[in-house]
């Protein structure tokens, strides 16, 4: 179902599943994990599209992935994401449109960029993803304009149940899905001194979760990237000449510029100084902006969890539930 067909709202209740509405010609198809791109109609299709609209955020987690505690407060127009996806979407379709940031709420026109989203057509479905700790200020719009809520609960920083509670009242009074993800380990995202090992490099870009697996490709001022990371990663290294994202352009040829860029067996310029789905893993903690970057001075050999890189190496494609957090306990150290 798309806007045009429901007046602009909603294409799906807040229960439905991804792949489940009756007549969803999507259904069936590959949408994601590694090998090729499925294409129908002329577009190419994903379970997801990250629609990056704040970079900064009000938690300083450390090694997070998408680098907001040090990035400068910066988020994207309304107009600007419309723009985008409009144009996106004649050439790629997603199950759902992931909106996060940095911290997404933290955006002052949310309710428009949301509204934006949905006219654009890119996505069946609207997905939030964000801290919690601005839910309560959110107005009846957002909730309205909202698919599903999915909050990111981490340790110290967590919503108290009171504010759950209300979360959840205000969630089904509006059809909405919401969904409570606790985080209790983060792998380590990025190295702020790299490696020049170039097979090193492939090894971690052909076992990234997010570029190959979970294909979070991601949306940010003009661009789309194979994933987050490449996003961010070059704005704070520097990388000379460094130039991941594709521009999004009204052209005939895109959509075949696009399928080639995705499909893309060569690893990326960030992938230089990011660790994948590699990393070490650490218990999950909050880190001061001005000490954040410092905990990252390290060579990528020093910070690769081996062990699990050889896993994936043996086992190719395989689906880790994410690798940024797991919910079990590890050994101390």
């Amino acid at each position: 179902m798309n806007t045009a067909a429901s007046g602009g709202r909603r294409a799906a209740t807040g229960n439905s599943q991804p792949g489940e509405r009756a007549g969803d010609w999507r259904a069936g198809l590959p949408h994601s994990g590694p090998g090729p791109y499925a294409v129908a109609d002329g577009r190419i299709l994903t379970d997801g599209l990250e629609v990056i609209i704040a970079e900064h955020c009000n938690l300083r987690c450390r090694a997070c992935a998408y680098l907001s505690p040090v990035m400068p407060a910066a988020t994207v127009a309304p107009a600007q994401i419309q723009r985008d996806l409009t144009v996106l979407a004649r050439s790629y379709h997603a199950l759902e449109a992931r909106v996060l940031g940095g911290e997404p709420l933290l955006h002052p026109e949310l309710v428009a960029v949301l509204r934006a989203i949905r006219a654009s057509g890119v996505s069946d479905a609207i997905r939030v993803i964000t801290n919690g700790l601005l839910l309560a200020r959110m107005p009846a719009g957002f909730w309205n304009l909202a698919d599903e809520i999915s909050v990111s609960m981490y340790p110290g920083r967590q919503l108290e149940e009171d504010a759950i509670a209300t979360a959840a009242r205000t969630a089904e009074k509006h059809g909405v899905r919401l969904r409570l993800k606790y985080f209790h380990y983060f792998r380590e995202s990025y190295t702020e001194l790299g490696t020049g090992d170039s097979r090193l490099v492939e090894r971690i870009y052909r076992t990234c979760q997010m570029a190959n697996v979970w294909r979070c490709n991601t949306v940010l001022n003009g661009h789309l990237y194979r994933c987050p990371q490449s996003a961010f990663i070059p704005s704070i290294i520097h990388r000379p000449g460094s130039g991941d994202g594709l521009p999004i352009t009204d052209s005939p040829a895109f959509t075949g510029r696009l399928l080639e860029f995705l499909e893309s067996p060569e690893p990326l310029d960030a992938c230089a100084n990011c660790l994948g789905s590699v990393g070490r893993v650490f218990r999950h903690t909050q880190t001061p902006r001005a000490a954040w970057r410092t905990q990252q001075q390290h060579h990528t050999e020093e910070l690769v969890d081996w062990e699990h890189l050889q896993t994936l190496e043996r086992e190719p494609g395989t689906l880790v539930r994410d690798t940024s957090f797991l919910p079990a306990p590890i050994p101390a150290g």
